[in-house]
């Protein structure tokens, strides 16, 4: 869970674009990569610490000072395939990937405040199937791992291994190009049956029913990561075939309730980065890590705009109160810049 989800907010205050400038940013660490390879994993805020958690490790930074306060690595060769955290606790899925038997996972649960590992449990007897892609088939939730397999989509407990449940893909989704958007609520996107298959979005519950089922509008080619959930509405990426080399500054709102797209706007500039519920607003993070937009999830109308200085490319964006962490690449010019929102 990444929402800081206090009543009130300073977020929506001042429209007028303002720059904002770091309080801190880290070096670039040039032993570590600036490719897609190296894109932060996840991240978190708590207490005075800044999280980030890369393919190998999580690290803890000291979020008034930057100093570094703990680092955890992945055990032996594995890498780190998904993560997530709630009430202090970051559970982390990873895998030897160079292994014959890569598709064995294992869950690693890690105590926020101190850097140690909680407990840990391998999930042999789970399918798994995992690359390091837009469209994901198995995902991370502090309360299941999510996959697909054969047709159906299955929710395994992550500390005990049980099967919480499994149900077959609707019939709408076709049998081909099906993958999770999110882990909590569970959405899956898929392509239909055939090349000109229709465009579909199914949202499961607890029980693994589907409780929505929305139709992707045929101006758009497909849907694209990031993806959130606020206030009744799945914000996400819309890809317009006409779209090029900013094919990734298109959202959307669909309204969960009717199952229809109920607005899309590019925030402005390029490239959808990160999407943040925030006390019921919508945080977007775009134009490689320099651009905030702050948007009403209801209509898509924007509430406010800031620049942040400090290029950091690709990146996440965490937040807790009135101040958040933009975690980039982790060999980028600015892998992790800290700001106060004013």
């Amino acid at each position: 869970m990444y929402e800081d989800s206090a009543p009130e907010t300073a977020w929506g205050r001042n429209r007028r674009l303002r720059a904002l400038r770091p309080v801190w940013k880290s070096d670039k660490d040039s032993s570590r990569g600036d490719t897609y390879e190296d894109e932060p994993l996840g991240g978190w805020l708590i207490g005075e610490l800044v999280v980030r958690a890369d393919f190998d490790r999580l690290r803890a930074y000291d979020i008034g000072t930057g100093a570094v306060r703990w680092t955890w690595p992945v055990p032996g060769r594995d890498v780190l395939v998904a993560v997530d955290a709630d009430d202090g606790i970051a559970l982390v899925l990873h895998h030897d990937e160079a292994s014959s038997s890569s598709g064995l996972p294992t869950v690693t649960a890690i105590d926020l405040t101190a850097g140690k590992q909680a407990w840990s449990r391998a999930h042999h007897d789970m399918g798994f199937r995992y690359f390091h892609s837009s469209t994901p088939h198995t995902t991370l939730s502090g309360r299941r791992i999510a996959s697909i397999s054969e047709q159906h989509v299955e929710s395994v407990d992550p500390e005990d291994g049980s099967a919480l449940w499994r149900s077959p893909l609707p019939d709408e989704a076709g049998n081909r190009d099906v993958w999770i958007m999110r882990a909590d609520p569970l959405v899956v996107a898929s392509t239909g049956h055939g090349r000109r298959g229709e465009r579909r979005i199914f949202v499961f519950d607890d029980s693994g029913n589907v409780t929505a089922s929305l139709s992707l509008p045929s101006a758009y080619g497909k849907v694209a990561l990031p993806a959130a959930v606020v206030n009744g509405v799945l914000v996400t990426g819309l890809v317009h075939p006409d779209d090029s080399s900013d094919e990734l500054a298109r959202i959307g709102g669909f309204d969960l309730a009717t199952g229809k797209l109920r607005w899309e706007r590019r925030p402005g500039g390029i490239s959808v980065q990160s999407l943040l519920p925030h006390r019921g607003i919508l945080l977007v993070l775009h134009t490689f890590g320099s651009k905030i937009t702050v948007l009403d999830a209801r209509d898509g109308r924007v509430i406010a705009r800031r620049r942040l200085r400090g290029y950091g490319g690709s990146g996440l964006l965490r937040v807790a109160g009135a101040r958040f962490a933009v975690i980039g690449r982790s060999g980028g010019r600015s892998p992790l810049r800290v700001f106060h929102w004013r």
